[in-house]
C-alpha cells in the first residue's frame, strides 16, 4: 500500500512494513517500524496520513452494541486481500462465545496464578447484575 501512496520512491518503501499501534493505556498510537524513526519525514508523512483517517472512524459506531471489535477480529481472520468477510450480528453473538472459549482453554492464560478465580469471580458478578 505505501508504493501507491509514494509513487515518486518506489524503490525506498517497496516491501517495507511497519505497524501502528493502539496504546489503550497510554491513550496514543505508536509506530513501530524497524529501518526508520520519528525523525524520518516520509514515515512521519505516511503514519499520520493514516492515523487522521483513522481517528474519523471513531465517530461512527454500532447502535446499542460493542461488537466492533468482534467483527474485526472475524474481518483479519478470514480476508484475502479482496472482499471484506460479511460478518452478521448473529455471527458476533457467537464470536463471543468462540473467542470466550479459546481465551478461557488457551494454555498460557490457565497457567497464570489465580486465572480461574479470576474468571469465576468476574462471571458471579455480572450474573447477579443481569439476574
Amino acid at each position: 500500500m505505501f508504493q501507491e501512496l509514494a509513487p515518486h520512491d518506489l524503490h525506498d518503501k517497496c516491501s517495507h512494513h511497519y505497524a501502528i499501534c493502539l496504546d489503550l493505556k497510554k491513550q496514543r498510537f505508536e509506530v513501530l517500524d524497524s529501518m526508520r524513526s520519528a525523525a524520518d519525514a516520509d514515515l512521519t508523512t505516511h503514519d499520520e496520513y493514516f492515523i487522521n483517517n483513522l481517528k474519523e472512524t471513531w465517530n461512527r459506531h454500532y447502535e446499542h452494541s460493542k461488537d466492533c471489535g468482534f467483527h474485526t477480529l472475524e474481518y483479519l481472520a478470514k480476508w484475502e486481500g479482496r472482499l471484506v468477510p460479511v460478518v452478521t450480528a448473529a455471527m458476533a453473538i457467537e464470536l463471543h462465545t468462540i473467542y470466550t472459549w479459546n481465551w478461557l482453554t488457551n494454555e498460557d492464560f490457565n497457567t497464570r496464578s489465580n486465572a480461574r478465580e479470576f474468571i469465576e469471580e468476574a462471571v458471579k458478578k455480572v450474573t447477579k447484575t443481569y439476574k
